[in-house]
């Protein structure tokens, strides 16, 4: 359970240097090695922080989504969520982040295929 709490709070470290950034990151896969944040701008707003360990059941993937300010500063509307699946190999979860009326959302997808976990984000991803 220790373990769980510093990977908890490593994962809220690196949302924090998410969150501040506001570059654009490419749609290509991303391999998170066991414990290891993954850090996602899932469009002007919002971020991500995504992390999995292994336990007897399968493997524990937590993700961290925050929304911020268009300026990215903190903002009395910014909301936090945070998702977890248990994936076994072949399955997968999608996040996705609402956006503007016409405009496509941004959406999360983290696979487990075979003995990794891998992290994209695009908006054609899911429907």
């Amino acid at each position: 359970m220790t373990r769980y709490f510093r990977i908890a709070t490593a994962a809220s470290l690196l949302y924090g240097i998410t969150v501040a950034s506001s570059q654009a990151q490419a749609a290509e896969p991303k391999i998170a090695t066991e414990g290891q944040g993954i850090s996602t701008v899932l469009g002007a707003d919002a971020s991500a922080v995504t992390y999995w360990v292994k336990q007897p059941d399968g493997w524990h993937v937590v993700t961290t989504v925050g929304t911020n300010g268009a300026d990215n500063t903190y903002t009395e509307s910014r909301a936090v969520a945070r998702f977890s699946a248990v994936l076994l190999p072949g399955q997968s979860q999608s996040i996705s982040v609402p956006a503007e009326l016409g405009k496509p959302q941004s959406t999360l997808l983290i696979r487990r295929v075979a003995d990794r976990i891998e992290v994209e984000t695009n908006s054609d991803l899911v429907n």
